[in-house]
């Protein structure tokens, strides 16, 4: 009897520490785990904000659609302003102008580009330089990651399971009375930490919901009801 008390309470001394260690190791883990995984969602949030604003330069406007956002990544153009060369002081006094200037270039007449006093020798070229060049959205907006980067996973949340996140467009009236379109892309915590310790989640839900003013407990990106340039609620 004296035996299987030892055991007994050996076993009740291993358990206690074992919830002791637990209760100090469990919160250390959790927030480990959902540093490793705010850092992957935010990482997405700001890949989508990159491509979002491209294609605004690009069309005008946002849009609400991953597969059209994906398509533009995948096969869409960037612009960039290939610029060398100015006018002389001289040059300009005489009342030379750059379109004026590009205009003779353009034409690609060497007699009257020299006759106009643009050619030059050094560089056995025409004196300015201003071309458009076009680029591969994906090479540009993600130079450093283009082998890797797939952009039709733009849409779908990290460690969410296929959930994608959710995506609106609106326009707002500035008080000056000037419209703006602005975005807004966001994920709860519940779609990518849900599979976590469901009583660490609601703990920390429920501190994003007890602070001042009107919290998303979740990641988000640009809202539809204030005009934020875009910004993260992580930054």
């Amino acid at each position: 009897m004296k035996v299987v008390m030892r055991v007994l309470l050996a076993l009740a001394i291993v358990l206690l520490a074992y919830i002791s260690w637990k209760s100090i190791q469990g919160p250390i883990d959790f927030n480990a785990e959902v540093n490793r995984r705010d850092q992957a969602v935010i990482q997405r949030l700001v890949d989508i904000r990159t491509a979002q604003v491209a294609l605004r330069a690009q069309t005008g406007s946002y849009t609400a659609s991953f597969d059209t956002l994906a398509n533009f990544i995948k096969e869409g153009k960037i612009v960039t302003l290939v610029r060398s060369g100015d006018l002389t002081e001289e040059q300009l006094e005489a009342g030379l102008t750059e379109a004026s200037a590009m205009k003779i270039i353009n034409s690609g007449d060497e007699r009257a580009i020299r006759a106009a006093g643009l050619w030059s020798d050094e560089k056995n070229a025409p004196q300015l330089v201003r071309d458009s060049l076009y680029s591969p959205a994906m090479e540009v907006l993600y130079p450093n990651r283009v082998r890797h980067f797939n952009p039709d996973s733009i849409g779908y949340v990290p460690f969410g399971r296929g959930a994608t996140f959710e995506i609106g467009v609106d326009s707002l009236t500035t008080a000056s009375g000037y419209p703006i379109q602005v975005l807004e892309v966001k994920t709860p915590y519940t779609v990518y930490l849900g599979d976590l310790d469901k009583r660490l989640l609601a703990q920390k839900i429920q501190e994003v919901l007890d602070r001042p003013g009107k919290r998303f407990p979740g990641m988000q990106m640009g809202s539809l009801e204030v005009a934020n340039n875009n910004a993260g609620n992580w930054e």
